[in-house]
């Protein structure tokens, strides 16, 4: 970072930066920098600034990675492409470009994606805003537009559609001229199944084109419009059609797991230190992944007395409930036969809230059910269980398979409990801590271990300040830095905003937390609100601004949209009175409740937008709002296009805007002038043995059972020094084969499953390497080429999961746990198969 001095001396740099590697002239220098006419003293001012910058860089021994000589007829800033975000920039998308030209669709997207996250907003924006106006600034943001155009049709090639309709839609409207991105927003919004509004997009192009520029759209567009009226069949996405779930069981009779397509030797070439000629065969026999999943079972009791016919009815009503609400909460329903029905909560991907996703799902049943009952002249019992398994997915074709004895064992236990109540395996209790209430004393069964009645879950907005926690350790400091942002944002009456960033555990929530429980013991001095994104938690609705304003309206969980109405109203009523601008707040708020959700990134959005950023404003005229954002790196693009909306009107606001984001996608954070961004540093030694001492409840024992192998693996994490501890209070002899903790597997696991699939599949593999992680001996456990594997391991350690070696030629894991989630996620004969070829690499 170099110290940069007057308006001047930044041009000089910045212009020498954007013609990096290229002799600019010093006649050119001295136009573009006064371009109201130069001084007579121009070139010697150039000349002093030129000295400046020598001085600048010698003072911190760039050289020679970086040097500015003098160059007839100019300059020339000699640098390495590494030390500019521009030059990066160019790279990466030039290899991005060229990746998609060959067909690799992958690597094309992850090289335009890291080229895009090395944008900050507008190019040497300082100078911008005292009037600079460059041709090469404007080209250098026609050429960020144009690889985001890149990157976007890249994604909706590999049938990531639902994803990027927002952001094309904000792109669309802020650049209402570029076609490409009209085109791609009508082809993403038809695959959405919203040809209406892809036909709408055309039409506001069309508009805007002839409005300001007086042209027709091109043949291409007008053909697109054309072919989406005829509902053209070429439109429809060319990838695998929509995951469908098979169900096998403990006595479904299965193919033993092949791998006869993979090596078992070492190609001839690779043994003598070369490349192989061609690739290496990829598999084509069946995949597996094991996962730890939530099962759900239900059954119904109708009596001996029904009629088959009500039967029946009544059967197929009360399933289609169940699987609406298992749906709804991020469940895929794998079992639908007479009386039960299963869903597994984890599958395709892990969330890090399955668990208390399936439970919440079963109470919800339990109550719908209790009120149909009570309704309904049948006679009918339920039974729910929910139980924490190991299960092995495999996928032939397009059609996954669920493969576990756990499937049938569930729904056989299920029938012998007492009804209306939902249980909980021991798994389960554990992994749901104190987010879980249940029974003190468990139930005791004759068919298998005793299960514990679960009858709610805490942790709903707003924060539980009722609940027993660890205490907070060695994060004083941290804490004080929160305070003091609050403090500022009272006494000056102007909001902050502020990231909390740390790795998935560190304690984001909780410090949030510690500080909303601080405000609540003065209540005149702010209040806080919550919203962010949610994890399958099944709440009023999923939409992260809906759950802002029902927490605030005071809206129950599952109220219809005439209930939301009414608060809704009386609220705002409330803040403002009854004039007319309670009135159009009101009517920008009800969008958010209409039924079956409001369409993000519809038509309406930005009126949504203004009058959530409306609402907030009146809330802090009254007291100043600490206003909490979980979880920004996994923020979709409605809500960033809020916060962005936000930040721009915060300065007036006495609001303190707090985010928590991991590191992986920390570029994302919402930036403004007043935003300052801390990071949680991991936990000392001593703090980590407090706080296991604390969860044991034996101070006595302060760090017994802390191993240095276990050291290793909580790696100053606080939720894995308490899930660890917990598991050690449980289990104290220990956990079987070293397992991990359910919540933490579900944490890494959950990270993992975001990552791209064959990113996913390298991590694996690359736990099968002992010593550091090359890329030549993961291909050849992998059969992949190196250059694929070489990508995937980059992308990696970007995403903060391996860390590269000092010596640059290989990896290590960034924590033992990544390490042994991604391994325990291998199937046995994936495990055996890999090993014969590590073996086989070994004895080379």
């Amino acid at each position: 970072m170099l110290p940069m001095g007057g308006p001047k001396k930044r041009a000089v740099l910045g212009y020498l930066l954007v013609h990096a590697n290229n002799v600019v002239a010093t006649s050119q220098m001295i136009k573009v920098i006064w371009p109201q006419g130069a001084p007579s003293t121009a070139r010697k001012m150039l000349q002093n600034t030129v000295s400046w910058i020598r001085g600048l860089l010698a003072e911190r021994d760039l050289a020679p990675s970086c040097a500015l000589l003098t160059h007839s007829p100019g300059y020339l800033l000699r640098v390495d492409e590494s030390m500019v975000d521009l030059l990066r920039f160019e790279r990466l998308a030039r290899a991005g470009r060229e990746a998609l030209a060959d067909g690799r669709r992958a690597e094309a997207t992850r090289a335009l994606r890291e080229a895009l996250d090395l944008w900050r907003g507008p190019a040497l924006e300082d100078l911008t805003d005292t009037g600079i106006t460059w041709p090469r600034l404007a080209a250098l943001q026609e050429e960020r537009l144009t690889t985001l155009e890149d990157y976007l049709e890249a994604e909706i090639a590999a049938g990531r559609h639902h994803e990027h309709v927002a952001e094309l839609d904000e792109l669309v409207t802020a650049e209402p001229h570029r076609e490409r991105a009209c085109r791609l927003l009508m082809v993403a919004l038809y695959r959405c199944g919203r040809q209406v509004d892809a036909l709408r997009a055309y039409q506001r192009t069309r508009k805007a084109l002839m409005d300001d520029l007086a042209l027709e759209p091109t043949r291409e567009l007008r053909e697109l419009e054309t072919r989406i009226l005829a509902h053209d069949v070429s439109l429809r996405p060319v990838v695998e059609p929509e995951l469908r779930l098979t169900l096998s069981g403990a006595a479904h009779v299965r193919p033993a797991p092949t791998v006869e397509t993979v090596p078992d030797e070492v190609p001839a070439a690779r043994r003598a230190g070369g490349e192989p000629v061609a690739p290496p065969p990829r598999p084509t026999a069946s995949t597996g992944e094991r996962k730890l999943v939530s099962i759900l079972t239900t059954s119904f009791d109708l009596g001996h007395e029904v009629d088959p016919e009500d039967v029946d009815d009544l059967l197929a009503d009360l399933a289609a409930a169940v699987r609406a609400e298992a749906e709804l909460a991020g469940g895929t329903v794998v079992c639908c036969t007479g009386s039960a029905v299963q869903a597994v909560f984890g599958v395709p991907r892990t969330g890090e809230q399955d668990m208390l996703a399936a439970v919440r799902t079963a109470l919800v049943v339990r109550d719908r059910f209790a009120a149909r009952e009570d309704a309904d002249p049948l006679p009918a019992t339920v039974r729910l269980s929910v139980n924490t398994e190991e299960i092995l997915i495999k996928t032939h074709g397009a059609v996954p398979q669920v493969v576990s004895p756990a499937i049938d064992t569930c729904l056989r236990r299920v029938w012998s409990l007492p009804p209306d109540t939902v249980w909980i395996c021991e798994a389960t209790r554990r992994s749901g801590g104190a987010d879980l209430i249940h029974d003190p004393v468990p139930y005791s069964t004759h068919a298998g271990p005793p299960l514990w009645h679960a009858t709610g879950l805490r942790g709903d907005p707003p924060y539980p300040v009722d609940i027993a926690r660890p205490p907070l350790v060695d994060r004083d400091h941290d804490l004080m830095i929160l305070q003091e942002h609050l403090d500022l944002v009272v006494r000056r009456g102007r909001g902050r905003i502020l990231t909390l960033v740390g790795e998935a555990g560190m304690g984001k929530s909780r410090l949030v937390l510690e500080l909303a429980r601080l405000i609540r013991r003065s209540p005149d001095r702010a209040k806080v609100l919550r919203t962010g994104t949610v994890h399958g938690l099944r709440t009023a609705t999923a939409d992260p601004l809906t759950a802002l304003v029902a927490s605030w309206a005071g809206l129950s969980h599952g109220c219809t949209p005439e209930e939301a109405e009414a608060k809704v109203t009386a609220a705002v009523s409330g803040l403002l009175g009854e004039g007319s601008a309670a009135r159009s707040l009101t009517s920008g708020l009800l969008p958010l409740f209409a039924p079956g959700g409001r369409v993000r990134g519809g038509p309406d959005v930005g009126a949504v937008h203004a009058a959530v950023v409306d609402l907030l404003t009146g809330i802090a005229g009254e007291l100043p709002v600490v206003l909490v954002v979980e979880d920004l790196h996994a923020a979709d693009e409605d809500l960033l296009r809020f916060l962005r909306l936000l930040a721009g009107r915060v300065a007036a606001i006495p609001l303190l805007l707090i985010s928590t984001a991991r590191p992986q996608l920390v570029s994302r954070r919402v930036c403004s002038r007043a935003s300052t961004t801390m990071t949680l540093d991991r936990l000392t030694d001593a703090a980590v043995r407090e706080l296991w001492g604390s969860v044991l409840r034996r101070e006595e024992e302060d760090g017994a059972g802390l191993t240095p192998e276990l050291f290793d693996r909580i790696g100053g994490n606080p939720m894995f020094a308490i899930e660890f501890a917990r598991q050690r209070l449980h289990e104290p002899d220990g956990a079987p084969e070293g397992r991990l903790p359910a919540r933490i597997y579900r944490v890494v696991a959950a990270t993992l499953d975001r990552l791209e699939p064959e990113e996913k599949e390298v991590l694996k593999e690359a736990t099968l390497v002992s010593g550091p992680i090359v890329p030549d001996t993961v291909a050849a456990l992998g059969c992949r080429t190196v250059e694929v594997v070489r990508g995937c391991l980059d992308g990696l350690a970007r995403r903060h999961l391996l860390v590269r070696e000092l010596d640059g030629r290989g990896y290590t894991f960034a924590h033992p746990v990544i390490r042994d989630v991604a391994h325990a996620q291998l199937p046995k004969a994936t495990r055996s198969g890999a090993d014969r070829r590590a073996g086989a690499l070994r004895a080379c």
